[in-house]
């Protein structure tokens, strides 16, 4: 896998500002004070062994689930417990971990669902309601278009997304969130399930995304070499507190990362 080149980002305004942010399950404590930024442009990874409390810090962010305590700004924006379709609207979108399509339609349905998200009112209310005027639907048929050439799903548009291979199916839940116009973009465990190529390729096509959409990424993977060849910087959690926030480099050599994930034996699978 080709390596990454790690821009400096000092210059770079932050576009995700987490401040404070906590979440209780009754007793249990699954994100503590946790607080880091990501500057436009960056891809920065969440990494941490099972139970750390990055699926729950993701859901925080965007709008899944609501924080006891802290605060998520996505640039001038307090989005802090806003539902996420609102968080879509003002540009963060988020894939998950297994491929959340709608098998039962096309391909290129699936985009225009995610475009269709963008505008004001439920899904249905564009369609019942004719408000997607000519102007609307020109310009979501260019987004799919577009989504299908960059993402290389063009020959797959009419297949229905439950016959699609894994991998494809990835790469779509993918798509659908590009077709949202996001400025960032979150990621969760994008590797998982594919095999050693599909992870190869994966990379490729997130930077791809990344330069061609002047996209921001956030991901949680477990992928070591996709993680370290890809992000600008790394922040690991260790049950629910953030223990280092880093570029690649440094978190492979931070002795307490080490100790709490990067040194299992089965760090790479967790």
């Amino acid at each position: 896998m080709n390596g990454a080149t790690h821009a400096p980002t000092q210059a770079l305004a932050p576009l995700l500002r987490v401040q404070g942010l906590s979440k209780r399950f009754g007793g249990l404590r699954a994100v503590q004070d946790l607080g880091f930024d990501v500057a436009a442009g960056e891809t920065v990874g969440l990494i941490g062994p099972n139970g750390a409390g990055k699926s729950t810090a993701f859901n925080l962010i965007c709008g899944a689930l609501k924080p006891s305590a802290g605060t998520v700004h996505l640039g001038e924006h307090d989005i802090t417990g806003l539902a996420p379709s609102r968080v879509v609207r003002l540009g963060l979108a988020r894939t998950f971990q297994s491929a959340a399509v709608y098998p039962q339609v096309s391909v290129a349905e699936n985009l225009y669902r995610g475009a269709i998200s963008t505008l004001p009112g439920s899904v249905w209310t564009q369609w019942r309601g004719g408000m997607l005027q000519r102007a609307n639907l020109e310009r979501l048929r260019h987004e799919v278009d577009e989504v299908l050439e960059l993402t290389g799903l063009g020959p797959v548009r009419d297949t229905l997304a439950g016959a699609l291979p894994y991998g494809l199916q990835k790469k779509l839940g993918v798509a659908i969130g590009i077709a949202t116009r996001p400025q960032l973009l979150l990621l969760d465990e994008p590797a998982a399930g594919l095999n050693p190529e599909e992870c190869v390729a994966f990379g490729e096509l997130l930077r791809t995304l990344r330069a061609e959409r002047k996209l921001t990424l956030l991901l949680v993977e477990h992928h070591m070499a996709l993680v370290m060849s890809l992000c600008d910087r790394i922040v690991v959690l260790v049950q629910g507190r953030k223990i280092a926030d880093a570029s690649p480099a440094g978190v492979r050599g931070d002795a307490a990362v080490i100790e709490a994930y990067l040194g299992a034996p089965d760090h790479a699978h967790a």
